[in-house]
């Protein structure tokens, strides 16, 4: 069992041996300082992460699941009774253990009067390794109204004791940080421009595909659950920024095809293997 009187950050991961310990080199020195406790649950994996964990960071507990499932995994890893305020953290995602202190300090300071809190980073995207395609259709993103009203860190969130009482388990979804977001509102998610998580983008058009069709089948499963709602924009421009005619194009092409296949997917007779970008977690 964990301390529960100390925060916790739970990392569920899949096959991530090539990004486990570059996310927790960086968040191991607030455990070993006493300042949270970690728990990565390795949720189906075939590779060698749990091994990964436990032999480089012995002070985080390493849940090791049979069954693949993200909400699933961090279901087993609540029921270790871990302490408030929790951060959750996707495995290939970077965030320093100075990052996770600010939101911790975010969420405490409304914890006295039990008003439920969520936070989020401010989101980086590393663009580095991506194609012109990929990065046309960031580009695109980032001039959107709704990255400029809602958009944060993917992938890493934090609630605290009053605003995980909300709802008893994580749904079996495929978003859990789609579903945190749908539940309490876009537009109440405080963002800690002083925190920042960094996203590796997709290298070619087709990972981009993958993890946008992931995506939007995950919109489809939110719509289905009668605690959860849409995000309401202050005006209905998409864009606050022009993007450049193939950026444009680019974004609703990539768009209209992830949904076709996500709808094809959810109404269709075709049967949804989880699909990931493995090229944003290639060694490089």
């Amino acid at each position: 069992m964990l301390d529960p009187h100390k925060p916790a950050i739970i990392i569920p991961a899949y096959n991530e041996e090539h990004s486990i310990a570059t996310l927790l080199d960086v968040v191991y020195p607030g455990v070993l300082l006493g300042h949270y406790s970690v728990v990565v649950a390795c949720n189906g994996c075939t590779d060698a992460t749990a091994e990964i964990v436990r032999n480089k960071f012995p002070q985080v507990c390493c849940l090791e699941i049979q069954r693949a499932g993200k909400t699933h995994a961090i279901n087993e890893a609540e029921k270790l009774g871990p302490g408030f305020p929790r951060i959750y953290v996707d495995a290939d995602v970077s965030i320093d253990d100075i990052s996770l202190l600010k939101l911790l300090d975010q969420c405490r300071e409304r914890e006295n009067g039990a008003e439920p809190t969520v936070v989020a980073p401010e989101g980086v995207m590393d663009m580095a390794h991506s194609s012109y395609l990929v990065r046309c259709y960031y580009a695109a993103w980032q001039k959107t109204r709704f990255c400029s009203e809602f958009g944060y860190g993917a992938g890493v969130y934090g609630l605290n004791r009053a605003a995980r009482e909300r709802f008893s388990l994580f749904p079996e979804i495929i978003s859990d940080d789609g579903y945190v977001r749908a539940v309490f509102g876009y537009e109440n998610i405080v963002v800690n421009r002083e925190s920042q998580s960094r996203v590796v983008a997709p290298k070619g058009v087709w990972d981009l595909l993958k993890i946008k069709t992931r995506s939007k089948l995950g919109k489809l499963q939110l719509l289905q659950l009668p605690e959860c709602h849409t995000p309401i924009t202050h005006r209905s421009a998409v864009f606050t920024q022009r993007p450049s005619m193939l950026e444009f194009l680019v974004y609703y092409g990539v768009n209209a095809l992830s949904y076709l296949t996500a709808w094809r997917y959810r109404h269709g007779n075709a049967r949804y293997q989880w699909q990931r970008d493995e090229s944003s977690r290639e060694p490089v």
